[in-house]
Order: C-alpha cells, then sequence, then structure tokens
C-alpha cells in the first residue's frame, strides 16, 4: 500500500543507538530544559517501528 520496505537492520541500530544517546544524555543532564531529550529519544525509538508497521500494510 505505501510501497516502502522494511527497514534495514543497521539503519534500525542506528535509529536505537541515537535513542539510547539521547535517554543517557537526558538521564545524565540536571537542567530541567533537558528532559526534551526525553522526547526526541522516543521520537527515534518509535520511529523505526512505525516504519516497519507501515511496510507491512
Amino acid at each position: 500500500m505505501f510501497a516502502i520496505s522494511t527497514m534495514s537492520s543497521s539503519v534500525q541500530g542506528i535509529f536505537f543507538l541515537i535513542a539510547v544517546v539521547l535517554f543517557m544524555a537526558a538521564g545524565v543532564s540536571v537542567t530541567p530544559g533537558k528532559k526534551n531529550l526525553i522526547g526526541f529519544g522516543l521520537g527515534f525509538f518509535v520511529f523505526v517501528f512505525m516504519w516497519n508497521a507501515f511496510a507491512a500494510a
């Protein structure tokens, strides 16, 4: 339907690695403004599952 293929495992690993780095940066930071990194980390984490779900449709 969407004419996309599933994301390769190396690209998935990159997205998950970026998410982990953002989560760690948000956890270590002491300033309240850095909590936006959690949202970016969740975005990178969920994007992989969303992409593969669209590819399966």
